[in-house]
């Protein structure tokens, strides 16, 4: 398994497989693909919620398409 520095992993899209609520708060298992490297690796790791953000959607876009 691959081990995260603290700072890690850089901003970038990823996977949320589980949540689990730990010592009282949330973390999240996630897989992502990273780049920052010569050559691309998949990494998984638990991150709490500090250490994620919610990617950008616009709902709309679904919704304004023609039927």
């Amino acid at each position: 398994m691959h081990r995260r520095r603290r700072n890690y992993p850089p901003p970038m899209p990823g996977l949320v497989l589980k949540w689990e609520l730990h010592k009282g708060r949330w973390r999240a298992w996630v897989i992502w693909v990273d780049t920052t490297y010569s050559r691309p690796e998949i990494r998984w790791d638990w991150l709490s919620t500090k250490e994620m953000r919610p990617a950008k959607s616009d709902i709309n876009v679904w919704n304004d398409r023609p039927r």
